[in-house]
């Protein structure tokens, strides 16, 4: 799943890449840890492309067990309230399906 991951950030145009990076910033409440581990492998995709490399974190980690569901469920909202925003909004819509998968998939979290 993280190999999905990785090819769905690295297909991202540079401006739909910014664009995630910045809404994320909005990050409040039980979505806060979603849009926290958007803006995390945005950030790592943002510098790969710069030629600096570090590790990626492991995102579910921004997410309490608690918000998981919620956060989950709210993937699929914040592509649709966004997507204009967006070049290529099937791009990062499969981003998103990726990056669900890594959580869902990641330390055992299966959501409900």
């Amino acid at each position: 799943m993280r190999d999905r991951l990785t090819t769905a950030l690295a297909a991202l145009s540079d401006a739909d890449l910014e664009v995630l990076r910045e809404v994320a910033d909005e990050a409040r409440g039980p979505t806060a840890g979603l849009l926290a581990a958007i803006e995390h492998a945005s950030d790592w995709e943002w510098h790969r492309r710069r030629s600096v490399d570090f590790e990626m974190l492991p995102l579910g980690e921004a997410i309490s067990e608690g918000d998981l569901d919620a956060a989950l469920g709210y993937a699929v909202a914040f592509h649709g309230s966004i997507a204009d925003r967006f070049i290529d909004p099937a791009t990062v819509r499969e981003l998103l399906v990726a990056l669900v998968g890594v959580l869902t998939e990641q330390d055992g979290h299966k959501p409900h």
